[in-house]
Protein backbone atom coordinates (compact mmCIF):
# COMPACT_ATOMS: atom_id res chain seq x y z
CA UNK A 1 0.00 0.00 0.00
CA UNK A 2 1.32 3.25 -0.73
CA UNK A 3 0.03 6.21 1.09
CA UNK A 4 -0.83 9.41 -1.60
CA UNK A 5 -0.53 12.92 -0.56
CA UNK A 6 -2.16 15.42 -2.60
CA UNK A 7 -0.11 18.23 -3.13
CA UNK A 8 0.15 21.73 -4.99
CA UNK A 9 -1.68 23.67 -2.41
CA UNK A 10 0.00 26.11 0.64
CA UNK A 11 -0.97 27.73 3.31
CA UNK A 12 -4.01 27.28 6.14
CA UNK A 13 -6.08 25.34 3.33
CA UNK A 14 -3.89 22.45 4.61
CA UNK A 15 -4.95 22.23 8.23
CA UNK A 16 -6.79 18.94 8.58
CA UNK A 17 -6.00 15.59 7.62
CA UNK A 18 -2.96 14.67 6.01
CA UNK A 19 -1.95 11.70 3.90
CA UNK A 20 2.10 11.91 3.34
CA UNK A 21 3.70 10.56 -0.10
CA UNK A 22 5.42 7.75 0.89
CA UNK A 23 6.62 5.13 -1.36
CA UNK A 24 7.57 1.65 0.23
CA UNK A 25 11.24 0.22 -1.33
CA UNK A 26 12.29 -3.69 -2.27
CA UNK A 27 13.54 -3.25 1.15
CA UNK A 28 10.15 -3.16 3.18
CA UNK A 29 8.64 -6.42 3.91
CA UNK A 30 5.03 -5.41 5.59
CA UNK A 31 2.88 -2.19 6.86
CA UNK A 32 0.83 -1.50 8.65
CA UNK A 33 -0.46 1.55 11.00
CA UNK A 34 0.46 2.78 14.65
CA UNK A 35 -2.79 2.38 15.95
CA UNK A 36 -2.55 -1.63 15.26
CA UNK A 37 -0.87 -1.04 18.61
CA UNK A 38 -3.56 1.31 20.48
CA UNK A 39 -6.72 1.07 18.64
CA UNK A 40 -7.95 4.18 19.66
CA UNK A 41 -5.65 6.32 17.09
CA UNK A 42 -7.48 4.38 14.26
CA UNK A 43 -9.01 6.99 11.88
CA UNK A 44 -7.25 10.21 13.29
CA UNK A 45 -4.69 11.97 12.43
CA UNK A 46 -2.15 11.58 14.66
CA UNK A 47 -2.66 7.53 13.16
CA UNK A 48 -0.04 7.18 11.20
CA UNK A 49 1.99 4.49 8.91
CA UNK A 50 4.44 2.11 10.26
CA UNK A 51 7.03 0.57 7.65
CA UNK A 52 8.88 -2.95 8.36
CA UNK A 53 12.05 -3.87 6.80
CA UNK A 54 12.78 -7.32 7.65
CA UNK A 55 15.90 -9.75 6.60
CA UNK A 56 14.31 -12.74 8.20
CA UNK A 57 17.68 -13.12 9.86
CA UNK A 58 18.50 -13.09 13.66
CA UNK A 59 20.48 -9.72 14.71
CA UNK A 60 19.07 -6.43 16.28
CA UNK A 61 15.35 -4.72 16.04
CA UNK A 62 16.20 -1.36 15.33
CA UNK A 63 13.24 1.90 15.09
CA UNK A 64 13.67 5.04 13.19
CA UNK A 65 11.20 8.24 14.05
CA UNK A 66 11.13 10.83 12.00
CA UNK A 67 8.28 13.72 12.02
CA UNK A 68 8.35 14.48 15.69
CA UNK A 69 8.41 18.05 15.17
CA UNK A 70 6.41 18.76 11.66
CA UNK A 71 8.92 21.29 10.57
CA UNK A 72 12.35 19.28 10.91
CA UNK A 73 12.28 18.35 7.30
CA UNK A 74 15.66 16.25 7.31
CA UNK A 75 14.42 13.86 10.09
CA UNK A 76 11.45 12.46 8.17
CA UNK A 77 13.41 12.74 5.02
CA UNK A 78 16.17 10.84 6.11
CA UNK A 79 13.39 8.20 7.73
CA UNK A 80 11.59 8.59 4.01
CA UNK A 81 15.26 7.62 2.03
CA UNK A 82 15.83 4.82 4.48
CA UNK A 83 12.71 2.83 3.64
CA UNK A 84 12.64 3.69 -0.27
CA UNK A 85 15.89 2.96 -0.81
CA UNK A 86 17.52 0.29 1.83
CA UNK A 87 17.72 -3.22 2.41
CA UNK A 88 18.33 -4.98 5.47
CA UNK A 89 20.25 -8.59 5.89
CA UNK A 90 20.77 -8.45 9.35
CA UNK A 91 17.89 -7.86 12.04
CA UNK A 92 15.41 -5.47 10.86
CA UNK A 93 14.34 -1.79 10.79
CA UNK A 94 11.29 -0.25 11.73
CA UNK A 95 10.35 3.46 10.65
CA UNK A 96 7.75 5.60 11.66
CA UNK A 97 8.62 8.31 8.94
CA UNK A 98 5.93 10.99 10.59
CA UNK A 99 5.38 9.94 14.30
CA UNK A 100 2.96 13.33 14.18
CA UNK A 101 1.48 13.24 11.60
CA UNK A 102 -0.96 16.25 12.83
CA UNK A 103 1.92 18.40 13.12
CA UNK A 104 3.19 18.08 9.55
CA UNK A 105 -0.87 18.49 8.58
CA UNK A 106 -0.44 22.39 9.42
CA UNK A 107 1.81 25.74 8.45
CA UNK A 108 4.78 26.45 10.15
CA UNK A 109 4.35 29.05 12.85
CA UNK A 110 7.35 29.83 13.59
CA UNK A 111 8.85 31.38 10.34
CA UNK A 112 5.52 30.62 8.23
CA UNK A 113 7.78 28.07 6.22
CA UNK A 114 6.12 27.57 2.89
CA UNK A 115 4.07 24.28 3.47
CA UNK A 116 5.32 22.23 0.24
CA UNK A 117 9.18 22.06 -1.30
CA UNK A 118 9.62 20.55 -4.55
CA UNK A 119 12.30 18.13 -5.25
CA UNK A 120 13.03 16.16 -8.12
CA UNK A 121 12.55 12.25 -7.35
CA UNK A 122 13.79 9.21 -9.69
CA UNK A 123 10.78 9.20 -11.26
CA UNK A 124 9.20 12.02 -10.79
CA UNK A 125 9.09 15.42 -8.91
CA UNK A 126 7.94 14.99 -5.01
CA UNK A 127 6.94 17.80 -2.57
CA UNK A 128 8.41 17.30 0.70
CA UNK A 129 5.95 18.66 3.24
CA UNK A 130 6.93 21.24 6.13
CA UNK A 131 4.79 21.38 9.11
CA UNK A 132 4.89 22.66 12.69
CA UNK A 133 6.46 21.63 15.94
CA UNK A 134 2.50 20.61 17.57
CA UNK A 135 0.00 18.68 17.26
CA UNK A 136 -2.80 20.45 15.56
CA UNK A 137 -5.24 22.32 18.12
CA UNK A 138 -8.38 20.72 16.32
CA UNK A 139 -6.40 17.19 17.00
CA UNK A 140 -5.76 17.54 20.35
CA UNK A 141 -9.82 18.43 20.67
CA UNK A 142 -9.28 20.53 23.57
CA UNK A 143 -7.36 24.14 25.07
CA UNK A 144 -4.33 24.23 26.08
CA UNK A 145 -4.36 24.55 29.55
CA UNK A 146 -1.92 26.87 31.35
CA UNK A 147 0.34 24.51 32.32
CA UNK A 148 1.44 21.33 31.27
CA UNK A 149 1.62 18.99 34.21
CA UNK A 150 3.74 15.62 32.76
CA UNK A 151 2.39 12.27 34.30
CA UNK A 152 5.63 12.03 36.27
CA UNK A 153 4.15 14.74 38.07
CA UNK A 154 6.74 17.67 36.13
CA UNK A 155 4.99 21.21 34.94
CA UNK A 156 6.18 23.03 31.89
CA UNK A 157 5.13 26.62 31.96
CA UNK A 158 3.58 26.87 28.86
CA UNK A 159 0.66 24.78 28.35
CA UNK A 160 1.05 24.46 24.69
CA UNK A 161 3.94 22.06 24.96
CA UNK A 162 0.79 19.47 26.23
CA UNK A 163 0.95 18.87 22.47
CA UNK A 164 4.31 18.08 21.65
CA UNK A 165 5.45 14.75 21.40
CA UNK A 166 8.24 14.94 22.75
CA UNK A 167 7.59 16.25 25.87
CA UNK A 168 4.48 13.87 26.98
CA UNK A 169 6.06 10.46 26.68
CA UNK A 170 5.81 7.84 27.77
CA UNK A 171 2.38 8.59 27.34
CA UNK A 172 -1.37 7.72 28.87
CA UNK A 173 -3.71 5.28 27.81
CA UNK A 174 -6.52 7.68 28.92
CA UNK A 175 -4.96 11.01 28.32
CA UNK A 176 -4.95 13.83 25.63
CA UNK A 177 -4.93 12.28 22.05
CA UNK A 178 -0.85 13.43 22.05
CA UNK A 179 -0.09 11.43 24.81
CA UNK A 180 -1.99 8.49 23.44
CA UNK A 181 0.07 8.77 20.53
CA UNK A 182 2.96 8.60 22.58
CA UNK A 183 1.47 5.52 24.61
CA UNK A 184 0.65 3.82 21.00
CA UNK A 185 4.72 4.15 20.43
CA UNK A 186 5.62 3.15 23.97
CA UNK A 187 3.53 -0.23 22.90
CA UNK A 188 5.10 -0.86 19.26
CA UNK A 189 8.64 -0.45 20.95
CA UNK A 190 7.61 -3.02 23.99
CA UNK A 191 5.61 -5.38 21.53
CA UNK A 192 8.09 -5.60 19.16
CA UNK A 193 11.07 -5.79 21.42
CA UNK A 194 13.21 -3.07 19.65
CA UNK A 195 16.63 -3.15 21.11
CA UNK A 196 17.44 0.56 19.86
CA UNK A 197 15.62 3.84 19.11
CA UNK A 198 16.66 6.80 17.14
CA UNK A 199 14.26 9.94 17.38
CA UNK A 200 15.45 12.30 14.79
CA UNK A 201 15.20 15.83 15.13
CA UNK A 202 16.75 19.29 13.56
CA UNK A 203 17.36 22.42 15.64
CA UNK A 204 18.46 25.81 15.59
CA UNK A 205 22.11 26.34 13.37
CA UNK A 206 25.09 27.00 15.65
CA UNK A 207 25.71 30.33 13.01
CA UNK A 208 26.17 33.08 15.14
CA UNK A 209 24.65 36.51 14.68
CA UNK A 210 23.50 39.60 15.95
CA UNK A 211 20.62 39.65 18.52
CA UNK A 212 18.80 43.18 17.56
CA UNK A 213 17.16 42.94 21.02
CA UNK A 214 20.83 43.52 23.36
CA UNK A 215 23.05 44.30 20.07
CA UNK A 216 24.98 41.79 21.17
CA UNK A 217 26.95 39.07 18.54
CA UNK A 218 25.82 35.57 19.72
CA UNK A 219 25.04 31.64 18.87
CA UNK A 220 21.66 29.83 19.92
CA UNK A 221 21.88 27.10 18.29
CA UNK A 222 23.37 24.54 21.23
CA UNK A 223 21.97 21.22 19.71
CA UNK A 224 22.85 21.15 16.74
CA UNK A 225 24.91 17.92 15.36
CA UNK A 226 24.13 16.95 19.20
CA UNK A 227 23.36 12.76 19.81
CA UNK A 228 21.78 12.56 23.56
CA UNK A 229 21.53 9.00 24.50
CA UNK A 230 19.94 7.40 27.51
CA UNK A 231 22.82 6.47 29.99
CA UNK A 232 22.50 3.39 28.98
CA UNK A 233 23.97 3.89 25.46
CA UNK A 234 26.18 6.58 26.18
CA UNK A 235 29.39 3.94 24.97
CA UNK A 236 27.90 3.43 21.62
CA UNK A 237 26.62 6.84 21.14
CA UNK A 238 30.10 8.26 21.88
CA UNK A 239 32.04 5.49 19.42
CA UNK A 240 29.27 6.21 16.67
CA UNK A 241 30.39 10.15 17.08
CA UNK A 242 33.36 8.90 16.24
CA UNK A 243 32.99 6.90 13.41
CA UNK A 244 30.88 9.60 11.94
CA UNK A 245 33.59 12.20 12.30
CA UNK A 246 36.19 9.88 10.57
CA UNK A 247 33.73 9.67 7.40
CA UNK A 248 31.68 12.41 6.81
CA UNK A 249 33.86 15.37 8.45
CA UNK A 250 30.72 16.21 10.62
CA UNK A 251 32.03 16.76 14.46
CA UNK A 252 29.23 15.97 16.81
CA UNK A 253 28.55 16.46 20.39
CA UNK A 254 27.07 14.03 22.74
CA UNK A 255 24.95 14.67 25.85
CA UNK A 256 23.44 12.23 28.59
CA UNK A 257 19.89 12.39 28.88
CA UNK A 258 19.16 14.43 32.81
CA UNK A 259 16.03 12.32 34.48
CA UNK A 260 15.06 15.34 35.39
CA UNK A 261 13.89 16.18 32.04
CA UNK A 262 10.65 14.09 31.67
CA UNK A 263 8.71 13.57 28.86
CA UNK A 264 11.50 13.24 26.44
CA UNK A 265 12.00 10.47 24.25
CA UNK A 266 15.56 9.91 24.56
CA UNK A 267 14.84 9.48 28.33
CA UNK A 268 11.47 8.07 28.73
CA UNK A 269 12.09 5.01 26.26
CA UNK A 270 15.24 3.55 27.71
CA UNK A 271 13.71 4.59 31.05
CA UNK A 272 10.10 2.53 30.55
CA UNK A 273 11.27 -0.35 28.21
CA UNK A 274 13.85 -2.69 27.23
CA UNK A 275 15.30 -0.23 24.22
CA UNK A 276 18.40 2.04 24.49
CA UNK A 277 17.27 5.21 23.06
CA UNK A 278 18.65 8.31 21.36
CA UNK A 279 17.78 11.62 19.85
CA UNK A 280 20.18 13.31 17.11
CA UNK A 281 19.63 17.21 16.03
CA UNK A 282 20.49 18.42 12.58
CA UNK A 283 20.62 22.20 11.97
CA UNK A 284 18.05 24.02 10.03
CA UNK A 285 17.95 27.26 8.98
CA UNK A 286 14.36 27.18 8.91
CA UNK A 287 13.97 27.35 12.63
CA UNK A 288 16.48 30.39 12.95
CA UNK A 289 14.11 33.63 13.82
CA UNK A 290 17.18 35.59 12.88
CA UNK A 291 17.25 34.94 9.36
CA UNK A 292 15.35 37.09 6.63
CA UNK A 293 14.35 34.52 4.04
CA UNK A 294 15.31 31.11 5.72
CA UNK A 295 15.56 27.91 3.10
CA UNK A 296 15.88 24.85 5.00
CA UNK A 297 16.70 22.90 1.36
CA UNK A 298 19.13 24.93 -0.09
CA UNK A 299 20.95 26.69 2.19
CA UNK A 300 24.09 26.75 1.17
CA UNK A 301 25.97 25.57 4.50
CA UNK A 302 22.80 23.80 5.74
CA UNK A 303 21.20 22.36 2.73
CA UNK A 304 18.68 19.57 3.39
CA UNK A 305 21.49 16.97 1.30
CA UNK A 306 23.95 17.82 4.75
CA UNK A 307 21.25 17.14 7.25
CA UNK A 308 19.60 13.99 5.84
CA UNK A 309 23.07 12.56 5.01
CA UNK A 310 24.19 13.47 8.56
CA UNK A 311 21.22 11.71 9.91
CA UNK A 312 21.48 8.78 7.92
CA UNK A 313 25.05 8.07 9.01
CA UNK A 314 24.47 8.29 12.52
CA UNK A 315 21.94 5.96 12.32
CA UNK A 316 24.42 3.60 10.31
CA UNK A 317 26.79 4.21 12.80
CA UNK A 318 24.59 3.56 16.19
CA UNK A 319 23.82 0.26 14.12
CA UNK A 320 27.31 -0.58 13.96
CA UNK A 321 28.32 0.60 17.19
CA UNK A 322 25.34 -1.19 18.58
CA UNK A 323 26.20 -4.59 17.36
CA UNK A 324 29.68 -4.68 18.22
CA UNK A 325 29.03 -3.85 22.26
CA UNK A 326 26.08 -6.38 22.18
CA UNK A 327 26.74 -9.07 19.55
CA UNK A 328 23.11 -7.94 17.91
CA UNK A 329 24.02 -7.07 14.61
CA UNK A 330 21.87 -4.56 11.99
CA UNK A 331 23.32 -4.89 8.67
CA UNK A 332 22.15 -3.12 5.47
CA UNK A 333 22.41 -2.42 1.55
CA UNK A 334 21.31 0.39 -0.51
CA UNK A 335 21.75 3.03 2.66
CA UNK A 336 23.51 6.34 0.76
CA UNK A 337 26.73 7.26 1.88
CA UNK A 338 27.00 10.91 3.14
CA UNK A 339 29.11 11.62 0.27
CA UNK A 340 26.21 9.91 -2.39
CA UNK A 341 23.91 12.39 -1.02
CA UNK A 342 25.87 15.62 -1.27
CA UNK A 343 26.70 14.37 -4.55
CA UNK A 344 24.02 13.25 -6.39
CA UNK A 345 21.02 14.95 -3.87
CA UNK A 346 17.98 13.80 -1.69
CA UNK A 347 16.38 12.89 -4.84
CA UNK A 348 18.17 10.27 -6.22
CA UNK A 349 17.15 7.82 -3.22
CA UNK A 350 13.36 8.70 -3.36
CA UNK A 351 11.20 7.44 -6.16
Amino acid sequence: MVIIGVFGMTGTAWAGFFYPDIRPGYGVTSQTWLSKYFAPLRGTNLDTPVYFLDSAQPGATALVLGGTHGREIAGFTAAMVLLESAEIIKGRVIVIPFANRSSVSIQDKLNRIPRFHPINGRSDPRNLPYGDRLTDQADQGEPDPKNYVHPSGGAFKNGAESRNLNRVYPGKADGTPTEQLAFAIMELIRREKVDFALDLHESKTPEAHLNETSGKSGRDGRLAYMLICHPCGVEIGANALFEMELDTGIFGKIEKSNPASRGLSHFEIGHATDAISFLYETPNPGMDRWRDRPDPIRDPKYSLEHRVGAALRIFKHLADSFGRKTGRKLAMKGLPEYADIMKRGVGAYLD
